[in-house]
């Protein structure tokens, strides 16, 4: 189960560069060199990262009502491991994680 479903979301790493395409988006971590491509929905939850939305059922209906196909469940499950996948990457870090440092 996901952290994020009962968590703050995380945040951006300030260190990220992201550039948004007609069909997506990349971002790239210059320390660590990540590279990340993102389809049209996971660049949507990054444009929504957390300045828009300050929990999980927020930012999903948000992304909900740009993609109204899918369902709330779904783009739950999708957003959540977006997420876990985001902070293994070190593109997000999780506000505990944050404050604990």
């Amino acid at each position: 189960m996901s952290t994020y479903l009962s968590s703050p979301l995380p945040v951006a790493q300030p260190t990220v560069v992201w550039v948004k395409l007609p069909d997506g988006a990349v971002l790239f971590a210059p320390e660590s060199e990540v590279y990340y491509e993102m389809n049209p929905v996971a660049a949507c939850v990054w444009e929504l990262l957390p300045e828009s939305a300050d929990s999980m059922d927020k930012l999903c209906s948000l992304v909900q009502e740009r993609f109204p196909d899918a369902t709330f469940e779904q783009v739950r499950t999708d957003v959540a491991a977006l997420l876990e996948d985001l902070e293994r990457a070190g593109l997000v870090a999780s506000e505990k994680r944050e404050s604990a440092a």
